[in-house]
């Protein structure tokens, strides 16, 4: 899982990074190392510029971490711990921007809860926030699009379902 060695630049030790930054300090540094992850995902094999990109934006949306934090949620992955720190990093009050228009609040909000938690984990346990991403489908080794696909089926399934979820009864 590449615990062995860093590829990362170290995080500054932080003792209680809850008691020196708040969360959306956090979520800040949360969503710089997620982006990581998902660009080294998508690394091998060589591809266009422009592939690259597509396919690392396809996950770094906030509508795809809000599928990646329900699936840890469905497979009670996390620790009370961290499931604190999401809760912590959910209340983060941020300007209107079009990502929040155009995903929601709720789906915003969450985004920004796993970044959160993605930032707390750098700063404190490398190696779960290794463990977590790695159960989140990031890998280091050859890459395929299976997580864009993933959550694009799962995300496709979740509009259809709540779009008939919203249409009347038919008689």
């Amino acid at each position: 899982m590449g615990f062995e060695k860093w590829w990362l630049p170290p995080a500054p030790e932080v003792k209680k990074p809850r008691s020196l930054y708040n969360a959306a300090s956090l979520a800040y540094l949360g969503d710089c190392i997620y982006e990581l992850y998902a660009r080294r995902h998508f690394f091998f094999p060589p591809l266009s510029i422009n592939e690259y990109n597509k396919r690392v934006m396809d996950v770094v949306k906030c509508e795809a971490q809000d599928l990646l934090l329900n699936k840890l949620l469905g497979e009670d992955f996390l620790t009370q711990e961290e499931r604190d720190i999401l809760r912590w990093g959910r209340n983060i009050v941020s300007s209107k921007t079009r990502t929040r228009k155009r995903a929601g609040i709720a789906v915003y909000n969450r985004a920004s809860s796993l970044e959160t938690l993605i930032g707390y984990l750098y700063l404190t346990n490398f190696k779960r926030l290794e463990q977590m991403m790695f159960q989140l489908g990031f890998t280091s080794g050859a890459s395929s699009q299976n997580i864009a696909d993933e959550l694009r089926s799962s995300f496709q399934e979740t509009t259809s379902t709540s779009v008939q979820s919203q249409q009347p009864a038919k008689r």
